[in-house]
């Protein structure tokens, strides 16, 4: 965080200076309730309906407090100050806002059902070969995180990075209201987070408040080729809009994508020149990764040659389709990040593209996260794998069971397998694996039974 002194804030937090004095330096700013208070000179956003031990940050002194409490200043007298405001609520946005506009710097927002992360990743590991760049960490891209990421940039900053998750309506809106974003990516948009939207509408529009957080001037890039995305007020924005894509009308365009055991490459053809990319990594849906990576670059500056260059030596995070030799010589793709309809589909691909004539096994889990769909949207994955050229299906859990029982119903030349047991799933994978098989290996990482099993298939070797 750029230090500040702290009578510069009062004003902007629309406070007023209860206790001690205001000419303290500032070198952190937290939200009491929701980050983590490690330094001296911090200043606390405290809501008055949230406990405060001032034993546990005493040693952290000096503090400040900045309170809606009316007894503030008895109430917080340990502080070295303490700021009444009204709204705490208020206060904070109004602080975020003043803050962010002390730097004038690109700010990129990634929002998507699948590939915000790895987008993310794509977009820092290109940017870092010529700026300082303050980015999400992994994927801890909660609304709680976001304040927290803002104070993060500092004098050095070139560039902010954000991943801006997505749980329930007004989510969006929230990171925009934080991060000011000067440039907006949505990935795609798939079924998801319906037990907090309630519907795929409402989630569709919720992933849309990106484009309001824009403020109708910052850039918009956008997956041309999602129907979901098509349904948004896109016509109505103002700003420039930027599309990426397989299709025709597409600002970034791929053809020809193809994949072997460890890339994938394909031509991107974008204001009528063609590029040969490629990415050590595996996957079609990459190809648009990369594209929305490309896109976000050239709009801070980044040539389009290095920024091609630079994606050859990217390292994709862990549990996103790696290819990984296993027990008995077999091969396990290990794409164990998170599991949504999405993309299951796209992992299915990458393990027709690269099987060759191996038996091709799948094991997933259960869908998380979607309410009242959870039936329906289960029934329709098995549809979709019901459709796909794989010789076995193995399910765990209740609601991956009717997963099973569609694909069962549709296609006998699958073998389906059923399990409610942890043992019963490990015993069936282990009498299938051999070199001439390779398995599909799809859960949440959330999904602890399946998280240990899969260690035992590498442990064992």
């Amino acid at each position: 965080m750029k230090r500040l002194q702290l009578k510069e804030v009062i004003e902007v937090v629309g406070g007023h200076l209860v206790h001690g004095s205001k000419d303290v330096v500032v070198k952190d700013a937290v939200i009491h309730h929701l980050h983590p208070i490690i330094q001296s000179h911090t200043m606390i956003f405290l809501d008055r309906r949230k406990p405060f031990n001032y034993e546990k940050i005493q040693h952290l002194e000096p503090f400040v407090i900045i309170s809606d409490a009316k007894n503030s200043r008895e109430k917080y007298q340990e502080a070295f100050a303490v700021i009444e405001v009204e709204n705490i609520r208020k206060a904070i946005f109004a602080f975020a806002e003043y803050y962010r506009g002390l730097f004038s710097i690109p700010v990129i927002a990634i929002t998507g059902t699948d590939g915000k992360t790895t987008t993310k990743d794509m977009i820092v590991h290109i940017l870092q070969k010529q700026y300082s760049v303050q980015s999400t960490v992994r994927s801890r891209n909660a609304p709680r995180k976001s304040f927290e990421y803002l104070m993060g940039i500092d004098e050095d900053t070139d560039v902010g990075v954000f991943e801006t998750g997505l749980g329930a309506p007004g989510n969006l809106r929230y990171h925009c209201d934080i991060f000011q974003p000067t440039i907006g990516i949505i990935t795609n948009i798939g079924i998801f987070h319906l037990d907090k939207c309630k519907t795929l509408d409402n989630y569709i529009l919720a992933k849309g408040e990106i484009i309001e957080g824009l403020k109708n001037k910052g850039t918009l890039l956008i997956n041309g080729d999602d129907e979901n995305i098509a349904t948004l007020p896109l016509k109505d924005y103002k700003g420039k809009l930027v599309s990426f894509g397989k299709s025709t009308g597409s600002d970034l365009r791929a053809t020809d994508i193809k994949m072997d055991s460890s890339q994938t490459k394909f031509t991107m053809t974008y204001e009528y020149k063609q590029y040969s990319v490629v990415l050590p990594c595996l996957g079609e849906h990459q190809a648009y990764n990369a594209m929305a990576a490309i896109g976000a670059v050239m709009d801070v500056g980044v040539e389009i040659s290095d920024a091609i260059n630079a994606l050859q030596t990217f390292n994709v995070l862990e549990k996103h389709l790696q290819v990984k030799k296993a027990i008995n010589g077999s091969t396990i793709i290990d794409d164990t990040w998170s599991l949504t309809p999405g993309a299951l589909r796209e992992a299915l691909k990458v393990l027709q593209s690269i099987a060759d004539d191996r038996k091709k096994i799948v094991l997933i889990g259960d869908i998380g996260r979607l309410g009242d769909h959870t039936a329906n949207t289960h029934l329709e994955v098995g549809e979709m794998i019901s459709r796909q050229d794989i010789d076995v299906l193995i399910t765990y859990g209740h609601n991956a069971k009717r997963v099973a029982e569609r694909v069962a119903e549709k296609n006998f030349f699958i073998e389906v397998y059923p399990y409610l047991n942890i043992k019963d799933v490990y015993q069936k994978v282990i009498s299938l694996l051999s070199p001439d098989s390779l398995c599909l290996f799809k859960c949440s990482n959330t999904d602890n039974d399946l998280m240990g099993l899969k260690e035992h298939f590498y442990q064992e070797r």
